[in-house]
């Protein structure tokens, strides 16, 4: 005895294609054409990232450095304000002027007004 039961769409054995549909090559040269499109724009906008990452390391480390050389020169500068204020002291320009120049301080001060 022999029991027939309908099998599932999903069974079914395919049929083949027909001759007629074949692809025929002119037909693929748009999608193919598309693809290389699609990947030559992925490798330009790869190396882009890629360049622009770089630019941005070699453009960070000259900040570094200038903001070196700027710690630097205030570093400088400071110690040149201090010689600057030791220099300009009031007792040693006197002490110079005594030892250097021969120069004494003076016994009588005149004062002179102007009476216009």
């Amino acid at each position: 005895m022999k029991l027939s039961v309908p099998l599932p769409g999903w069974l079914k054995a395919q049929e083949e294609p027909q001759v007629d549909a074949v692809i025929e090559p002119v037909e693929l040269v748009k999608p193919a054409l598309m693809l290389f499109c699609m990947v030559c724009l992925v490798v330009v906008s790869s190396l882009l990232v890629i360049w622009s990452a770089h630019q941005y390391r070699i453009l960070f480390n000259q900040q570094q450095e200038l903001v070196q050389q700027w710690d630097e020169l205030q570093v400088e500068w400071g110690q040149l304000l201090l010689e600057q204020g030791t220099l300009a002291a009031n007792n040693r320009v006197e002490s110079v002027a005594i030892k250097r120049l021969g120069m004494r301080i003076p016994e009588q001060v005149e004062v002179i007004r102007d009476e216009r």
